[in-house]
């Protein structure tokens, strides 16, 4: 009896330990299919992340591009909004206290990508060059086709000097400077 209960056990435990290889086989099974469904999810947001990261980078370039696209406007000047153009021209001459005046813009016919531009200036000298510089290095792009600089000089006499002693004698001598600049800039 002592054989057959042995028998029993050994057949039970052969049937336990193949239930259990099943078992553990079955779980393996389907702890690999987990494993293959999660890192196809992980692939997936993977993927996911990295179009959000290149939304965001390409977010960045186009706030990067329209920076610098309105750097680049601000060298030219807009056809239809010449009157900013001449009005920072006068603003210019007005603070570095010279009197500007703006005598005539074209565009030119053989070259509608530029602007020509004359200009007249009356005041000292250090300010009528002060002004010169300002337009060559102002931000627009500016090209300076030619410049006549002029000094003129005033007298003004005392008549009631003049009338006291028979000689007409200058109360004062006043000098300032006349430029004529004529230029063109890039338009849009």
């Amino acid at each position: 009896m002592k054989k057959s209960w042995t028998n029993i056990l050994i057949i039970i435990s052969i049937i336990v330990l193949l239930i259990s290889i099943f078992l553990l086989v079955y779980f393996l099974n389907i702890i690999k299919k987990i494993n293959i469904n999660i890192s196809a999810e992980n692939i997936a947001f993977e993927k996911k992340v990295s179009v959000q990261d290149n939304m965001n980078e390409l977010k960045n370039k186009i706030i990067e591009l329209a920076n610098t696209q309105k750097s680049i406007s601000s060298h030219f000047v807009n056809t239809e909004t010449i009157d900013t153009f001449v009005e920072y021209l006068e603003n210019t001459g007005t603070s570095n206290g010279v009197e500007l005046s703006v005598k005539s813009v074209d565009i030119p016919k053989n070259d509608k990508s530029k602007l020509s531009v004359s200009i007249n200036m009356t005041g000292s000298f250090s300010n009528v060059m002060k002004i010169m510089a300002i337009l060559e290095n102002s931000p627009y792009n500016i090209i300076i086709n030619s410049s006549y600089l002029n000094k003129e000089t005033s007298v003004i006499v005392d008549v009631n000097n003049s009338l006291n002693k028979g000689k007409e004698l200058p109360k004062e001598i006043k000098s300032h400077w006349l430029a004529n600049v004529t230029f063109t800039i890039l338009t849009l």
